[in-house]
This record gives structure tokens, sequence and C-alpha cells, in this order.
């Protein structure tokens, strides 16, 4: 591909929309969904989101509530159908404030306006109000800025409010000296079950956080359930009486997953439901028929039904495609039809509608693309052995002009987490710019990946780049040994853990021409005391650094600089509380130190993962020069 065609391709992956937050009406009629576009009024700011309504019947489409330059988000139907909750930058682009609009008579208010976080708005069953987590105070002036920082002072923990759309009043919920990480009402919204920490750090906290119930009468609160592992995804019992969640070892917030556990609302012991089960369920919804849920499996999503009291699973749907993307469910109305969000390497994200009784998916939108410049991609499911006979699943993409016979450069391309997987999407960007300079790109889903059940998930704990980046070598010896990479042309990349395991992987092999890692830890010494999450080192070594300093620095990068041979471009966010920027910074001083080829990149302004177009353009660039320049001598 030329030069100019790979920067039509470039602008053709940012300009991709994408839908989320899919909501099904309460009859089933209506789907409200969020639609992402590309910020071209402001290639600083981050994409656009605007909420749309669907009717089922005809597929007519209409937006609610949509602007330049502005975030819409969360729709979220009252009960009976005639009113959407969502939030809203409209009014202020650095404030998101909770809106409701009346179907009926198309009038739209705002319901907040407070200076903090407002997050995950649900509605009481009875219509007549809205919960909603808010880490701030009812003071309406902003709060002035204070030279002086008293570490873990006054963190800004979010608690839960309740307001009562009739009065407007808002009250308090959750109690204080606690942040709220996730709740659920129960389904008489007579109480509310919320995983909750005290510690002052909320990104901390969240590892070792314990759910609790509340009594939204009374306020009285209680635990009832203290896990080994992290939780979440908590859905109550039609009736009530219990709660099912999901806990595994998880590495980040947000990104849950592992087995399926109920306990009485009342307290107790939890039971696992799915002790034997070889996937990996990420969401959970209790129904009157059983729960649903979605998992990942190998190279597969499925939806599945498990029953409470057997613990027995039927699995409803399975196919190589991602439902919902990694952590959203399928929205189900009672009419047992849902919708939701679906893709592979060979279909465009679209919204489906489908039946928890069967049959086929109805397919409801039909986004187009420019096929030139971005065709469906020929991936391939791959499997081989690795370390102490593990087995391991990744995917291996083709460049467009591939013929059987010939060997190719290999890109190998690690995933984050390491709590995440590999699932087939259709634009996989770093895949169709490496891809379309003529190299094969392997995606790996080694140990420590989601896919083949919790024990696989916990299986690299105390173990970091020791099986999981054994697993990913074997897989390049795989491809090497069946003909199709050529053991001279190899490279590697990767992001956040998948960073760390490229820095790691230099220190450990010359074997690649190139690499590139993308917010990396490389020295988990320094790392622990300026991270503000630094628990998810702790859970990952499965000890704390002052107590088994050894460990944490034989697993660093840096302890192993002096091995390294391979040019290395690294590139940081300015604003990364997950993997600090001076973590690449020293990789760099000793690379340039010991001469070996390396560039370093911080982009302004930007946390772990880039949000705005000019530096994700700029950063793509930068992928396909290091490529051209290092594996392909170009």
């Amino acid at each position: 591909m030329s030069d100019s065609n790979v920067t039509l391709l470039i602008e053709a992956i940012l300009d991709m929309p994408h839908y989320s937050e899919v909501q099904l009406s309460p009859d089933g009629k209506t789907i409200a969904f969020v639609l992402g576009k590309a910020n071209k009024a402001d290639q600083n700011k981050p994409i656009e989101k605007s909420i749309y309504l669907m009717d089922v019947a005809t597929r007519a489409q209409r937006p609610l509530a949509e602007g330049v330059s502005v975030t819409n988000d969360m729709p979220r139907w009252s009960p009976d159908g005639q009113k959407l909750a969502f939030l809203s930058n409209r009014a202020d682009s650095s404030e998101m404030q909770l809106y409701c609009a009346d179907l009926q008579t198309g009038n739209m208010q705002a319901l907040t306006d407070l200076r903090g976080v407002v997050d995950a708005p649900q509605w009481l069953p009875d219509g007549r109000g809205i919960t909603f987590l808010y880490d701030g105070n009812l003071d309406k002036d902003k709060q002035p800025e204070i030279d002086p920082i008293v570490v873990d002072a006054n963190p800004p923990f979010k608690r839960i409010w309740l307001l009562d759309l009739k009065s407007r009043n808002l009250r308090l919920l959750s109690p204080a000296g606690c942040h709220v990480f996730e709740y659920a009402l129960s389904p008489d919204a007579t109480k509310l079950t919320f995983l909750k920490s005290a510690h002052p750090n909320p990104h901390e906290g969240w590892y070792s956080a314990q759910l609790y119930v509340l009594s939204i009468a009374s306020g009285d609160v209680r635990p009832i359930c203290s896990m080994p592992h992290q939780m979440g995804r908590f859905s109550w019992s039609p009736d009530g009486a219990s709660i099912a969640f999901v806990s595994c070892v998880m590495s980040d917030e947000g990104s849950i997953a592992g087995d399926v556990y109920v306990i009485s609302a009342s307290g107790g012991k939890a039971r696992c439901l799915t002790p034997d089960i070889d996937h990996t369920v990420m969401w959970i919804d209790w129904r009157d028929e059983g729960i649903l849920y979605g998992a990942r499996h190998i190279e597969n999503t499925l939806l599945g039904m498990i029953d409470p009291k057997t613990g027995a699973t039927r699995i409803l749907s399975e196919a190589m495609v991602t439902i919902g993307g990694n952590t959203q469910q399928v929205h189900a109305a009672h009419n047992h039809t849902f919708a939701a969000v679906r893709e592979s390497f060979s279909e465009l994200s679209n919204l489906y509608l489908g039946s928890l009784d069967g049959g086929d998916w109805k397919q409801l939108t039909q986004l187009s693309v420019d096929a030139s410049l971005l065709p469906p991609l020929r991936v391939e499911n791959k499997h081989w052995i690795g370390r102490d006979g593990m087995p391991v699943q990744g995917y291996l993409v083709y460049p467009p002009d591939y013929v059987a016979g010939k060997r190719y450069p290999l890109f190998t391309h690690v995933h984050g987490g390491p709590s995440l997987s590999y699932s087939p999407r259709y634009v996989n960007s770093w895949e169709r710019l490496i891809t379309s300079r003529g190299c094969l790109v392997l995606m790996p889903n080694p140990r420590g990946s989601w896919g083949c059940g919790c024990a696989y998930q916990s299986a690299n704990v105390g173990d970091l780049g020791g099986g999981d980046w054994q697993d990913i070598n074997a897989g390049v010896d795989c491809l090497i040994d069946e003909g199709l990479a050529d053991p001279e042309r190899l490279a590697i990349g990767g992001w956040s853990y998948g960073g760390y395991l490229v820095t790691w992987a230099v220190t450990q092999t010359d074997r690649f021409r190139c690499a590139i890692a993308g917010a990396s830890i490389t020295n988990y010494e320094s790392n622990y005391g300026v991270v503000k999450n630094r628990e998810w080192q702790s859970t990952m070594f499965g000890s704390m650094v002052y107590d088994d300093i050894e460990l944490h620095r034989s697993r660093s990068p840096m302890t192993h600089i002096k091995q390294v041979k391979t040019p290395t471009l690294l590139v940081h966010g300015e604003r990364d509380i997950l993997a600090p920027t001076e973590q690449s910074i020293e990789f760099y001083v000793a690379l340039k130190h010991f001469n070996v080829p390396t560039q370093l990149v911080i982009y302004p302004r930007e946390p772990h993962g880039f949000q705005e177009r000019a530096h994700q353009r700029d950063l793509y660039q930068r992928i396909v020069a290091w490529i051209d320049q290092y594996l392909l001598n170009q």
C-alpha cells in the first residue's frame, strides 16, 4: 500500500462510527442507543456521542440528543417506557449532568446541576425517582483551587444519590467515608446492594472492595459478602431474596469476568454456580427463567442461561463474533427479545435483535465503509501449546495480497489487562495498518486472558512475564514451524500490560527486529510508589512489593536492560495515571545510554487510552514508520 493510501486508511479508521449503550424499551418496540462519531470540528476533543431512537418494526431512526463536540451517554428507559434518562455535557463540556426526555411531549430538561462526576443512573421501579453515583457535594459553586495538596485527604468518593422527580430533592443514600464502585437496586426498590471501599484512593480501593446491602427507608447498611478476589456485575433475583455476581482475579476496574456466584441478600457464604465451566462469564442478568449471561469461550462469544438452583448451564448462542464489546451486555425486554451490538472480523459493527427462545438474529442497521480501504479482514483462528503443555489460542491476520507458501514478516500484537482477550472485531486498527505493509499479525490470548475459565484467567498471578510471555513466544515459534512467518523478520508491540510484555520481551530475546511499547510499566519497584492503582501490582504479583521486592525486581524490564538490542519505540500519554509516564522515560534513558535505537513520544493531555484524533493519527503514522524502517528496511 502506498503512503497516500496509508494516509487514507488511517483517516478511514478514525472515521469509523461505533454503537454502544443499547437499551430496549420495556415493550420491546423501540431501541435507544449511542452512536459515537469522530469529532472533526475539534480534533483535540474526544469523539462525539449522540443518542438515537429506532422503531424496531420499521427500523426508522431519529436523533434524541446530539450536538457538535457533545457527549450524550447512558440512555435509560423509565419503567413505563414514556421517558428516557441520560447523561450529557451539552450545557457545559466539562460536566456531565443527568437529563430526562419525555418521549410523549418532546420536552427535555436537565435534572441536575452539579460540580463533579455524575454516573450510572438507574430508575426506581415505580418511575418516581432516579438513583445515580456522584463524587461531589451539593455546592453549585466550583471549589477554589488551593495550592497545597494533602495526599489522601478529602478523596473524591462516589456515593449513591436518589433524585425525587416530583420535588427535585436529592437524598444521599450511601454512607460517608467510602467510595461506591457499582450498585444495583432490588426489584421492589426497598434495598440496594453496592460494592464499596473506605480506601482513601478510589483507584486502589476497588481491588479489596466488598459487598453491602442498604435499606433505602432506614439507611441501615450491613456487609453481606467478602470475597478473596474482585467482584462486579451484581444482579438481584426477581424475588429479591438473593444476589448474583461475577468474581475472579481481575486486573482492572471495569474489566469484569470470571465465575458466577450467588449469595443470600441477608448474607452468608457465596455459592459458585460455575466451578467447572470452560468459559469466562463477563456479565449476568437474573430473570424469571434463570440467569442470562454472556461469556468468552476460547475464540467465540456465547450467550447462555444458568439455573440458579443447580448451576446447570444452557447455551443459547455461540459464534466467532463479538457481542456488545468486552463489558456491555445485551439488553432484554420482558418478551424474551433482546438487542445488542454484534460484529466480527468480516462483519461491521451493527445493531441486532434476537430472541432468548432461539432463532436467527435480525440485523437492524447497516453501517457502510469504503470497502477498498476497510475490506473484511482475512483471519485464521490458531491454537498452539504454551509452557507446561498449556493450550493457547489466538488469531492470525493475513495481509491483503497473501500468497500461500510464502513466508511473511510477523508482527505480534499483545493485548493489555492482562484480564482481557482479543475477540473478533471488524476494524482492529493496528492489525489493518501493519497488514497493509505486507505483514502477518498474531493476536495471542496467553494465560491470564479471558475465554478458558477462571483458572486460566488466574494462571499468570505471581508469574508476570513468565508463562504468559512464553505462551506468546511459543505462538511465534508455531507460525515459523508452519512456514508462515519469516524467522528473520519478526516484530512485537502492545499497549498497557501488552506494553509491559513488549519491554519484557526485548530483555529476554533479540529475535525481534523492532518493538513498539505503549503505556508500559518497566520498573515495578519504582512504579508502586507513584501509580494511582498500585493494588493492580499487588493483585497480579500476589504480593506487595515491600514484602517480596526480589520478585518484583526480577520481573521488571529495567532489571535486565543491559540485554536489550532491539530498536524500541516508546509512546505514552502525559496524564496516564495507570502506567506513569516516568516508566517509559526510565526505559528510554537506559536504551539511549546503551546506544539502542529508540524514540520516546509523549502525548500532551492524554490519559491511559488516547482520546484526541490528532494524537491517534500521529500514533498510527509512527507505528507504520517504525515498522517500515526497522522491520521492512524501507
